[in-house]
């Protein structure tokens, strides 16, 4: 008998208006995932498909 897992919400801050337009591949399916917030200098993305939610490092310093 297989458990059901609870679903994991992270809280986010809101995303500055310029870095909204962001997307990045799902590590999942591959598919194209919007941006919902920023965990400090990460964007965070939730894919609509498999609603897996993930974090993307930048190479450049985000300046707010």
């Amino acid at each position: 008998m297989s458990k059901k897992r609870r679903r994991l919400e992270i809280k986010v801050d809101p995303l500055p208006a310029p870095f909204m337009d962001e997307t990045a591949s799902c590590p999942v399916c591959g598919r194209d995932a919007a941006a919902i917030g920023r965990r400090h200098l990460q964007i965070v993305f939730r894919c609509e498909g498999c609603k897996v939610v993930f974090k993307r490092n930048r190479s450049w310093p985000y300046i707010y």
